[in-house]
């Protein structure tokens, strides 16, 4: 009798572990994991393939116009809004490549481990679409991203991220690659 319940209680146990790992497998932590190992191990192909960054340039196509162009007026705004929907082929290709080269650069800041991202996360998940909370405990940052699983590939991406958390890090992004002002030479009036 004891035998047949530890072969049950076994049998259970495989179930569950099995139900488990393939839920996991499926579902947006894996995906976030996979983006991690692509971050960690300098590979642009996995990165992209859990990103997609056509879908994500699209959305913020708008918010991006109203931020970079705030002191200009609505009607300019549209007007930049609709050139830059004419190039977005173009630019998506652009944000794709530099995407591709940070991940790649061996030289750039790297996450601790591959599953950085899955600790980091806070997801909420609702059907086949993700609600992803990225905190950074250290700088009280953070990044939301939306993501949804994919019905042709199976398998869950990026396919947003909000407006104001990805101004923030820009801003910080940028003022990382100006010179520093010890650096910058001071222009000489010319000589007469």
């Amino acid at each position: 009798m004891k035998r047949t319940w530890a072969l049950i209680v076994l049998v259970v146990l495989a179930g569950a572990g099995f139900w488990a790992t393939w839920g996991f497998l499926r579902g947006p932590h894996w995906a976030l994991y996979q983006i991690g190992k692509a971050i960690h191990e300098h590979e642009p192909r996995l990165f992209l393939a859990y990103i997609d960054i056509e879908r994500i340039t699209r959305s913020q196509k708008d918010e991006l116009v109203r931020v970079f162009l705030s002191d200009r007026s609505k009607e300019e705004q549209d007007n930049v809004g609709r050139i830059v929907e004419a190039f977005m082929g173009p630019i998506t290709a652009q944000l794709r490549d530099k995407a591709a080269r940070i991940v790649a650069d061996p030289n750039r800041e790297n996450l601790p481990t591959s599953w950085a991202l899955v600790a980091a996360a806070n997801v909420t998940r609702k059907d086949d679409y993700a609600l992803v909370v990225l905190s950074d405990p250290q700088s009280n940052r953070r990044l939301r991203i939306g993501m949804q699983r994919q019905p042709q590939e199976g398998h869950w991406q990026v396919v947003e991220i909000n407006s104001q958390d990805l101004k923030i890090l820009l801003d910080d992004y940028l003022d990382k690659q100006k010179p520093p002002a010890a650096q910058a030479q001071p222009v000489k009036p010319p000589s007469q």
